[in-house]
């Protein structure tokens, strides 16, 4: 207990730059950080601190709070924990740069859970391990910046929907990835090859896990992502038994803010082997919002409609399962229940902004199979229900309300409400209870 009071009585005392924390933190601008330091808010005096002539560091870090409860976990055929869960996350961290050309990053990450009736999840504990701890080279030229990075990282591209740092569960994700970067006018391209990390519960025992590869090539600019992935498993399981996949994935992204509108469209088309079979799969997913700017509260309504295939045979020599490879852990809402595999869904959306510092919003997500040959997939792949005898299609209806609050600069807080109510394909194929879901977290970034 002294080991957890510690550092958060500890961090609570500081007070944090009113500069912008991005997700990856070392992606924080830490020279315009440092335009903040004065007395109030001495860790901005920590950013881009001079070491002698030639050298800066930079010191930070988080902390997020979260207690949730499940009602009815696995639609009632998992134990129920009896007062919810108590989910903790620390992190602190240290960029050291040298030179013109030279940078050092070290992130340590703890993530602490408890009252989980059957143990933690393996995204809910991680007593302490690197979540970066990598070495980079960079270099400035007349049309951008040039840059190498080896190492552990944490990696985030385009909206997230193939590859994510999993914000929204305790355990964050990470990589060791060797990382090639470079800007040519408008447009950033990024060349990465590596393996994601195993995330282990206990202290300095994450390792590489040498069954996954991934690579491939990221471009982004002018409103577009476009992008060549190369993902490997040699230990892959969809209904049918286990063999080693290779999947190259091609996608197109196009996004953009034009007045009241606001969209983002990615396609996303699948080739490759798994075992014997040929992989043919694709998804769409579409976000299209509209926000009435000159009305109080500012509302803003949006339809999210997205598909991904799923297998139309498992017996036909080809495995038609989209794989989104390493998503969003929340991909369709807080509760975190279902994966983007064969699905397809509507999901309308109104969203508010009572003061600049609060926006509220509810959603309704329909959810339902693509293909009735397949089954039901959690976010991390994992098959939650096979298709059985049914040939239903509606697999839930989840209502969701949340609210999200800056309190003050570095300090956030959010709640979420959420109802999960069985579709007929999981009453006709298992344990149906409906979920209820209820989520508090407080966050800070210095």
């Amino acid at each position: 207990m002294r080991a957890v009071l510690s550092p958060v009585l500890l961090l609570m005392a500081v007070e944090s730059s009113a500069a912008q924390f991005e997700l990856l933190r070392y992606e924080d601008n830490f020279a315009t950080q440092r335009h903040n330091c004065t007395e109030r808010r001495p860790m901005a005096c920590w950013k881009h601190r001079p070491l002698g002539e030639d050298a800066t560091v930079s010191i930070g870090g988080g902390l997020r709070w979260r207690y949730e409860y499940i009602d009815n976990p696995a639609f009632g055929d998992a134990p129920q924990d009896r007062a919810g869960v108590v989910l903790q996350r620390y992190s602190i961290f240290a960029d050291l740069a040298w030179g013109a050309h030279w940078r050092g990053f070290a992130q340590l990450g703890m993530s602490l859970a408890h009252g989980r009736a059957d143990g933690p999840s393996p995204v809910d504990a991680n007593r302490l391990d690197p979540t970066n701890l990598f070495g980079e080279w960079r270099a400035n030229t007349a049309t951008g910046t040039r840059g190498v990075r080896v190492g552990i990282q944490e990696l985030r591209f385009g909206s997230g929907r193939l590859i994510d740092v999993r914000e929204g569960p305790n355990v964050r994700r990470s990589f060791e990835m060797a990382r090639a970067y470079a800007h040519y006018g408008d447009w950033r391209v990024d060349v990465i090859a590596g393996v994601p990390r195993e995330h282990r519960p206990g202290t300095f025992d994450d390792a590489r896990l040498d069954s996954q590869h991934l690579h491939g090539v990221y471009g982004a600019g002018r409103g577009w992502d476009v992008y060549l992935l190369h993902y490997e498993d040699a230990r892959a399981r969809y209904l049918n038994a286990a063999a080693h996949e290779r999947r190259w994935t091609f996608g197109a992204r196009r996004f953009e803010d034009r007045g009241a509108w606001a969209w983002n469209w990615e396609f996303m088309a699948q080739g490759g082997r798994y075992g014997n079979a040929d992989i043919r799969a694709w998804s769409v997913a579409t976000d299209t919002g509209y926000t009435f700017e000159a009305t109080v509260w500012q509302p803003q309504v949006a339809l999210l409609a997205s598909i991904a295939s799923g297998d139309r045979d498992p017996d036909d020599g080809r495995l038609q399962t989209f794989n989104p490879m390493y998503p969003r852990g929340n991909y369709f809402g807080d509760e975190a229940t279902l994966g983007p595999r064969n699905f397809f869904n509507l999901q309308p959306v109104l969203r508010l902004q009572p003061t600049p510092r609060m926006e509220l919003s509810g959603r309704v997500d329909f959810f339902w199979r693509h293909r009735t040959q397949d089954g039901v997939y959690a976010p991390n792949g994992r098959l939650i229900r096979a298709p059985g005898d049914s040939n239903a299609r509606h697999v839930a209806t989840i209502a969701s309300l949340s609210a999200d609050w800056v309190l003050t600069p570095g300090w956030d807080a959010a709640m979420t409400l959420a109802y999960f109510r069985p579709g007929s394909f999981l009453r006709e194929t298992g344990a149906h209870a409906p979920l209820r879901h209820v989520e508090m977290t407080i966050q800070h970034q210095f």
